[in-house]
């Protein structure tokens, strides 16, 4: 089975959500359809504000964006096994791309 490409999945980013964060709150669940989302807010280096991220529902890490393949739910790039399609294409002998792409992946 081929993995899906990023490039085709649907992309939620923490700055389409931030208006959603109370202020200088560390942490919010957010419910996005019928999955709930956590999200977490880390003290910045200057110790004057947080960096908000998810954390993905399926290995618990923080991101920046979650992506959703298939209609299915929400997880980081790396549990929804996407690839970007630039690595599927063939390098060919001039150092030039095809547009064929691998059947590896």
């Amino acid at each position: 089975m081929r993995k899906p490409l990023l490039e085709n999945c649907q992309r939620l980013r923490i700055s389409d959500v931030k208006g959603a964060i109370p202020g200088n709150s560390t942490g919010a669940v957010l419910e996005v359809g019928s999955q709930e989302l956590s999200i977490i807010g880390r003290l910045t280096n200057l110790g004057n504000g947080f960096r908000y991220c998810f954390l993905c529902p399926e290995c618990r890490r923080p991101y920046e964006s979650l992506y959703s393949a298939d209609l299915g739910s929400w997880q980081c790039r790396r549990c929804v096994g996407a690839v970007y399609a630039s690595t599927r294409k063939i390098r060919v002998e001039s150092g030039q791309y095809e547009n064929e792409y691998r059947s590896d992946y």
